[in-house]
């Protein structure tokens, strides 16, 4: 089963460049502490990509790396990002493709929001976290929506954990 369909040209809008605070990307770094090669695949302005450490990847499609069309031959242990909302189940399909454990920090609403989305989540793993980080206006974001980060993992078979990091 295909996940639900995205924006009608399949490509991320303007919309979509909304900048993590550094503050809010290092809080969400030291929580899940990822090890390995890890990917931002929206560095945007850097503000996860910065403020990780080890063995380091970008993509920026600003930059002319689109994460839609990277190909990387070696795994990726971790993708820690907040990725574009039109797009989102187009992203979160791809970042499934290349990553043994997913990051998104994004509005509740985008986990919820299909039952083929969660039927994709299934067939991948599984969500291991959801970590509330209250509402997106605590972020410097233009909405009021709950957001907070999902961690998705491969073949990850378990409880869901839940934290308030608010």
């Amino acid at each position: 089963m295909k996940p639900t369909n995205s924006n009608k040209t399949g490509r991320s809008t303007a919309q979509d460049v909304v900048m993590t605070p550094p503050e809010t990307a290092i809080k969400i770094l030291n929580h899940f502490k990822p090890t390995g090669k890890i990917l931002e695949p929206c560095r945007g302005d850097g503000a996860f990509y910065n403020a990780m450490e080890g063995d380091k990847h970008w993509c920026e499609i600003s930059e002319g790396k689109d994460f839609m069309e990277w190909n990387w031959t070696n795994k990726i242990d971790w993708i820690i990002t907040n990725p574009p909302y039109s797009i989102y189940d187009m992203f979160l399909e791809k970042a499934m493709s290349v990553a043994e454990n997913i990051v998104f920090f994004v509005p509740f609403s985008k986990l919820f929001k299909s039952k083929s989305n969660d039927i994709m989540v299934k067939n991948y793993g599984d969500i291991k976290e959801i970590v509330n980080m209250g509402t997106g206006q605590q972020h410097g974001f233009n909405m009021g929506f709950v957001v907070g980060c999902i961690h998705f993992k491969k073949n990850y078979k378990g409880d869901i954990k839940y934290t308030r990091l608010y």
